[in-house]
């Protein structure tokens, strides 16, 4: 953990954190020190996240709370059912977008000196995360820049470069999202992906939905992110929350909370409108879901300043995506096509597959802070969690990120780290599990921090 009267960053890396802070040095902002995080995490941990993939964010700014929607579209060769893994599996990325959004909205270094600084310290200076080994141990990667990541070690700490990405970083950096898209079009383009599938899409930036929660106001993320799931797994919880933080009532109480956020995802989210509203109000009848699906490659990433609190994350879906590594400049290709299912939520050329993504903005008694955390589908239990942690109850900064956490795993069963109570359907493991990786940034009174989740590969720091 870290505090600072300045800036406060809190990512999955070390290195990617450690750039923030640098660009913070050169001048920059907090807009510009998200850019610069989330252009390192990309590079750094791309079994998690990367120019492939999508991007997402609130950011909080003179009282007004903005989404920043960078989730990329289904090709003009989508099938009715995409596959697994593959091309085929994959949307048009949304990052490069997004992230150019999230820049126009917030920073102030010029594009091209911010891109080329970080593409420079990554050419130099980056190092095999220990979660990276572990990926590329068990990664069966195909396509044409496949060998690319076959060269990298697997050994923790040791130095790689992958230069056809570094290429494409100063290509972005120099042209911006159409240069950037430009590139993939003329090295994707065929039966699956046509070049206007790439040179016409665009992020947006728009209004967060929100909720009153016990004297906070929570912003989350728009459909067709799966924000609502979250807000709604709070509400349905809030009412049946024990005073102990580390009860067996409370994992009961939050899954039978998150069955029904589920259910009503699976039910009304997709690329169109979405009965947020209704839902809240409990205006509709909820069913219950049996399970969620077991998914990870996701990474998030918390910034504050005095002026700015942004709540970012960015995905490739599963550890690394599509498994399809694109030939001419090493992109590893996401696999959200194969979230597309049927009704609201069908393929289709141009639509959005319902989405994991979702992040999070808690502003309420004198301070905001900017939550999330990698969790794919498990997503509305772990962020309730945190967010319980923080409102609930009551606890300091580390023990909102650090403390055990459990995770819901289908039907009444559930994994809870060791500090839980036991109980009937709960299976206790070792603290810390691979539960998600967390973040916070804060601000209050006067002075921003920022924590960094124990069980993941990052840090914390601020100035």
């Amino acid at each position: 953990m870290s505090w600072g009267a300045s800036i406060a960053v809190a990512s999955e890396s070390f290195q990617a954190t450690y750039l923030g802070l640098k660009v913070y040095e050169m001048g920059g902002n907090a807009g510009d020190v998200a850019v610069a995080v989330s252009l390192a995490l990309s590079y750094l941990l791309p079994h998690l996240n990367g120019v492939g993939g999508d991007f997402l964010a609130l950011y909080g700014k003179g009282g007004s709370v903005k989404a920043v929607v960078g989730l990329g579209w289904a090709p003009s060769g989508i099938s009715r059912r995409p596959p697994e893994s593959g091309l085929r599996s994959a949307v048009v990325p949304g990052f490069a977008q997004g992230l150019w959004e999230l820049h126009r909205s917030l920073g102030s270094m010029e594009w091209r000196r911010l891109v080329n600084y970080v593409a420079d310290f990554l050419e130099k200076r980056a190092v095999v995360h220990p979660s990276l080994a572990d990926a590329l141990s068990r990664a069966k990667l195909e396509g044409p820049g496949a060998s690319l990541y076959a060269s990298i070690p697997r050994e923790p700490g040791a130095p790689y470069r992958i230069g056809p990405l570094l290429a494409l970083y100063r290509i972005y950096g120099e042209h911006g999202p159409d240069g950037l898209y430009e590139a993939l079009a003329d090295s994707l383009s065929g039966d699956y992906f046509s070049r206007d599938d790439f040179l016409q899409y665009r992020a947006e930036v728009k209004d967060p939905i929100s909720m009153e929660y016990g004297g906070w106001t929570l912003y989350e993320t728009p459909p067709p992110s799966l924000g609502f799931a979250v807000l709604l797994t709070l509400k349905l919880a809030r009412d049946e929350l024990p005073r102990e933080p580390f009860s067996y009532r409370r994992i009961r109480a939050v899954v039978r909370a998150a069955r029904k956020a589920h259910w009503a995802r699976d039910r009304y989210l997709g690329d169109g409108p979405v009965p947020v509203d209704d839902l809240l109000r409990g205006r509709i009848e909820l069913g219950e879901a049996e399970a969620p699906t077991p998914t990870r490659g996701t990474t998030y990433f918390a910034v504050a300043d005095r002026d700015v609190i942004i709540s970012a994350i960015q995905s490739i879906y599963y550890s690394f995506g599509s498994q399809y590594v694109e030939g001419r400049w090493g992109v590893v290709l996401n696999n959200r096509a194969f979230d597309f299912t049927t009704g609201p939520n069908e393929a289709a050329p141009r639509r959005r597959p319902a989405h994991t993504l979702s992040a999070v903005l808690a502003v309420g008694e004198g301070q905001e802070a900017a939550l999330g955390s990698s969790a794919g589908h498990y997503r509305p239990v772990i962020y309730a969690q945190l967010v319980q942690n923080l409102v609930d109850y009551s606890m300091e900064p580390r023990r909102v990120v650090w403390a055990p956490r459990f995770m819901w795993v289908g039907g009444w069963k559930a994994v809870a780290e060791r500090g839980y109570e036991e109980g009937p359907d709960v299976e206790i493991v070792d603290y810390p599990a691979r539960l998600g990786v967390a973040a916070m940034a804060f601000k209050k009174g006067g002075v921003v921090g920022a924590v960094a989740d124990v069980r993941g590969d990052g840090a914390a720091a601020s100035v």
